[in-house]
């Protein structure tokens, strides 16, 4: 399996100026996918209308124990689908005191990569907007 996309791999070609190592490449192209995929709205793809995550807008405002353990759920049902260098997926709620309008979740996840499985982990932030961010350098 290839660690970066196809059109990541196209425009790599020639690029000699990307000193990043294999890892990096696969950090930085996993955390743009989930990113994107995270912040669509379900039924917003026409080809898979599972593709992305339920309105989450509401969770924002409340974070209650069913509403959190719901979009954990979401989280991982929706990786394991459409990310498939992704394997071993599990998310935690990570509750923040600082931070009342925004609820942080923390993803570890496995890799198969020619050096063997290796373990990744990603901060994801939902704001009080419904916006899903994930934190820089968490990877």
């Amino acid at each position: 399996m290839h660690e970066l996309t196809l059109l990541e791999r196209i425009g790599a070609m020639g690029n000699t100026r990307d000193k990043a190592t294999r890892r990096q490449r696969l950090e930085r192209s996993l955390a743009r996918h989930l990113t994107s995929m995270l912040n669509t709205r379900r039924g917003s793809v026409p080809i898979a209308p599972d593709y992305g995550i339920a309105d989450v807008t509401d969770l924002g405002r409340s974070f209650t124990e069913e509403s959190v353990a719901d979009f954990k759920a979401e989280l991982e049902r929706v990786i394991m689908c459409y990310e498939p260098r992704l394997s071993a997926v599990r998310v935690a709620y990570s509750p923040r005191p600082d931070t009342p309008l925004s609820a942080v979740f923390e993803i570890e996840t496995a890799i198969n990569t020619q050096y063997g499985r290796q373990t990744l982990r990603f901060e994801t932030i939902l704001d009080a907007s419904g916006t899903v961010r994930l934190a820089e350098g968490t990877a």
